[in-house]
């Protein structure tokens, strides 16, 4: 039996009989919690579960599973869980802010929209002062040669005259 069938089973089946005629061999606790987790519906009863995973043998686990999944008539669709990658416009230069200010993650995530519109409104000096390489000028239609160039005035070194010596 394979674990589809066994997750079927788990959802359906009014009587634990079925447990017996399978091999222990055929079960595998972690893979079926797994697929459990994907459920909301079923979130008490997974959290539940996962402290069962590696500690009852494989058939105990799944009478336990059996037991507490409620029953239905069809098993439901559940949508594989896949890991969400969310490529940000500017993350090249916010690591770099974030590393920069030592921001913990609820810090960052709600002043991230503050500090992408400053980036927007000043990108050349946000650009210089973190050395972002040339691609990145290029890509946003940036001079480089401006990375050279200073806001600052620079304070030249003059000797005792100009303090009227």
């Amino acid at each position: 039996m394979n674990i589809i069938q066994i997750l079927k089973e788990l959802y359906t089946n009014q009587k634990c009989d079925w447990i017996i005629s399978i091999e222990d061999a055929d079960i595998q606790p972690f893979v079926i919690q797994r697929w459990l987790t994907m459920n909301d519906r079923l979130r008490v009863q997974t959290r539940w579960l996962d402290k069962y995973v590696f500690v009852l043998p494989p058939k105990m686990y799944l009478s336990l599973a059996w037991s507490i999944i409620p029953k239905s008539e069809k098993p439901p669709f559940v949508k594989y869980i896949k890991k969400v990658e969310e490529d940000e416009e500017f993350d090249f230069i916010l690591n770099l802010v974030r590393r920069h200010f030592k921001m913990s993650d609820n810090d960052f995530n709600s002043t991230k929209d503050r500090i992408i519109n400053a980036i927007k409104s000043d990108m050349v000096d946000w650009f210089r002062f973190y050395g972002i390489p040339k691609k990145y000028w290029k890509k946003y239609y940036l001079n480089f040669n401006q990375i050279k160039e200073s806001t600052k005035e620079d304070n030249k070194q003059r000797g005792l005259e100009a303090f009227g010596m």
